[in-house]
């Protein structure tokens, strides 16, 4: 991939965005050209270094002793309540809406994850205590 131009976009908020344009030499008779790209010249690519900056900042932060513990305990909080919602529950999407209602269906939605929970923890009890 070579060089090809830099150029700047500006969102409405009014970040700038600065982009390094690469472009292939040549793609004709690469047998991989229909899995790299549906255009019909050459191989561009498009990266922003800031982007790459950041990413980079986020995996190093991930990978320290401080980020490990932090997502270890994201792990055990809410993420997993979400997860059997979403997989077990089939819970996708709010039934009702404004701010007032969702908050009331998040609540039943709790009520009935911790009563079930506890259900669980209650049957486990009782099979230990019949052995």
């Amino acid at each position: 991939m070579h060089f090809r131009k830099e150029s700047k976009e500006t969102l409405q908020s009014g970040y700038e965005i600065h982009k390094r344009h690469y472009r292939s030499q040549s793609c004709e008779g690469c047998p991989l050209k229909e899995r790299c790209t549906k255009a019909a010249g050459n191989r561009e690519v498009v990266v922003s270094l800031e982007r790459l900056r950041y990413q980079k900042q986020a995996r190093d932060i991930l990978r320290s002793e401080e980020g490990y513990a932090l997502a270890v305990r994201r792990m055990t909080e809410p993420e997993s309540v979400f997860g059997q919602l979403k997989n077990n529950r089939g819970f996708r999407r709010f039934l009702i809406r404004g701010m007032e209602k969702v908050t009331l269906e998040v609540g039943w939605l709790s009520l009935a994850h911790n009563m079930l929970k506890q259900a669980t923890v209650d049957q486990k009890r009782k099979v230990a205590i019949l052995q």
